[in-house]
């Protein structure tokens, strides 16, 4: 059961790795199952796009009991995930047959799986419990909703859904006890994420059951999940199989909001972001008022250069959201997406050089508390120093810093100590960065001996790695290893496909190549502003790297002219920005 804290590992990736871990891109399966290629190639019917409901035996009402008796679900009040919803329009929702007889009941249910497709998990779990309010046999409103816990990482709670939905199987249909049948089959393997058997048998179920119920999309799109490494699957890392799949979900009904959006995690995986962006249009056409879906487009704005519109689309996701939680009532930690899109927007402003914009976002996302998994607290924590240190700013940086070595948690202390031996090496204090380096290396050994899994090691683990190497490559001595290493940083950096780390892999290039430059190691800068182009060849801070390679070797008019495109670039930047590296001669 200690495995699924490897959920979230998608939407938070503090740093690249050098080496092909839980980090890689993409689990690519190069044949589908026969049964699946049957059904794919096979003529459906389209899907009604009407809300249709299926014959059930009639039953007496029953007691509602709010989850499953559990004060808090992952981390979340029970209060909350309870607490009475609207009904609400234009966020993905798409005609899902049960059996229930409520129309009202039915209206929610639709509404929590657009919802639970758009990773808004707590609307999600309220709209579920309040279908179950108008029918409180609704056995698809607890398959939801056990589906749902498993992504808040509360198996516990996902095990006691998924008992009550088989508590209720007489008012269920034939078709709804397949679903039934595969809540079980999924937590066994969400138990023991790295067996591979128990990953197989529940593709198989799920395959099974699409072959027995083909018109049900539903089946479908967990097929396409089941594709993804782990069992704890929901559409980001999907695999060539899952592709196929959820194309043949749009050939019957074009315009599912969900088949695009998990085909924009797909694509993006494959680096067709040209691809991943015409889904994430439809994706945000067909749910305007979905948070999520809006975010989605924004990521691949972002890495097809147009970063105006992307910053849009974020800061219209950030209303959404900031009006949730004021008119609900909510505070905003509960809700992981929130962290997750101003992260992406202030990496956006500092892409333009906007610094005052993106340091108010990393410092709420600093002053942000996690409800659940505080072993990870250091990634909210290490945005905000982060940003400081890459505009030079020490003074407000080294506190913030020292701080973090006192945290509660090891991995606040790894970074703690990495971000103080990052700034003394900026200061050339070779000596006070191997301090650092050291300390934080003893901090990463306990983080390591204190996890439950493998997880922390591929988040922390980079960290004093890339130190290590930085400080090699300031050491005459140590600067063949320092190269071979940093190189491996680089490959990995331009192998990095989501939003996050796609955008952090080109800050973490760009230092890389002021490094070089700024220890004259000509040849090897060079090479590091060519693997900067390669990575965002519209980034300004390219061209200005490329300008600083070409002034150095008195290429006055290639200089000149990436000058100048560096300041297009960073037409909106804030002036100290523009000072720092434009200064007056």
């Amino acid at each position: 059961m200690e495995d699924i804290r490897r959920i979230t590992v998608q939407q938070e990736r503090p740093l690249v790795h050098p080496f092909p871990t839980i980090m890689n891109r993409i689990h690519v399966h190069t044949l589908l199952p026969t049964l699946l290629m049957a059904l794919l190639i096979g003529r459906l019917t389209l899907i009604n796009q009407q809300s249709v409901t299926e014959p059930a035996p009639a039953a007496p009402e029953l007691p509602y009991a709010p989850i499953c008796g559990f004060t808090h679900v992952g981390g979340i009040p029970s209060s909350l995930l309870t607490q009475t919803v609207a009904l609400r329009s234009n966020i993905g929702q798409f005609p899902t047959p049960t059996s229930t007889k409520s129309p009202k009941a039915q209206q929610y249910f639709e509404q929590g799986m657009a919802y639970l497709h758009g990773y808004s998990l707590v609307e999600a779990a309220r709209s579920f419990h309040e279908a179950l309010k108008y029918d409180s046999t609704f056995v698809m409103a607890h398959v939801s909703l056990s589906r749902l816990y498993i992504q808040l990482e509360d198996n516990k709670a996902a095990l006691k859904a998924a008992e009550t939905a088989q508590s209720l199987v007489n008012y269920a249909s034939a078709r709804e006890k397949a679903h039934i049948e595969l809540r079980f089959a999924q937590l066994k393997a969400v138990d023991s994420l790295s067996n591979q058997k128990l990953l197989n048998e529940y593709r198989n179920k799920v395959n099974a059951a699409v072959k027995k119920f083909p018109t049900d999309l539903e089946l479908w799109l967990l097929s396409g999940n089941s594709y993804e490494k782990f069992a704890t699957g929901r559409g980001q890392g999907s695999s060539t199989a899952s592709i196929a799949i959820y194309e043949k979900v749009l050939q019957m009904a074009p315009n599912h909001p969900s088949a695009h959006h998990f085909l924009i995690h797909a694509y993006e995986g494959m680096s067709d972001y040209g691809k991943a962006l015409e889904h994430g249009k439809a994706y945000a056409r067909l749910a305007p008022n979905l948070a999520h879906a809006l975010h989605m487009y924004a990521h691949d704005l972002m890495k097809t250069g147009d970063v105006d519109r992307a910053i849009a689309e974020m800061k219209q996701t950030d209303a959404i959201e900031r009006d949730l939680y004021r008119s609900e009532k909510y505070d905003a930690m509960y809700d992981w997406h929130h962290i997750h899109n101003i992260s992406l927007l202030a990496l956006c402003y500092q892409y333009q050089g906007r610094i005052g914009e993106a340091e108010k976002l990393v410092k709420e996302r600093f002053e942000t508390k996690r409800p659940i998994n505080q072993e990870r607290t250091f990634y909210n924590k290490m945005g905000y120093p982060t940003l400081l240190i890459s505009q030079n700013r020490y003074a407000e940086a080294t506190p913030i810093a020292t701080e973090l070595t006192r945290g509660k948690t090891p991995g606040e202390r790894v970074i703690g100590h990495y971000l103080l031996g990052l700034m003394a090496l900026k200061k050339n204090q070779l000596e006070a960065a191997r301090t650092s380096l050291k300390a934080s290396q003893t901090e990463l050994v306990q983080a390591k001996n204190e996890a439950h899994t493998d997880w922390l090691n591929a988040w922390l683990d980079p960290h004093p790695k890339f130190l290590a190497a930085l400080i090699a490559l300031h050491d005459p001595n140590g600067r063949e290893k320092g190269l071979a290493d940093i190189r491996k940083f680089q490959t990995s950096a331009r192998d990095q496909t989501g939003p996050d780390p796609w955008i952090e892999a080109l800050f973490q290039l760009e230092m890389i190549a002021q490094v070089a430059y700024q220890l004259e190691l000509n040849g090897f800068a060079e090479e590091a502003a060519s693997v900067l182009a390669e990575h965002d060849p519209a980034y300004p801070g390219t061209h200005f790297a490329l300008a600083r390679i070409a002034d150095r070797k008195g290429d006055k008019t290639t200089a000149n002219r990436e000058y100048q495109l560096a300041r297009q670039g960073w037409s909106k930047a804030d002036a100290v920005f523009l000072a720092q590296n434009f200064p007056k001669k």
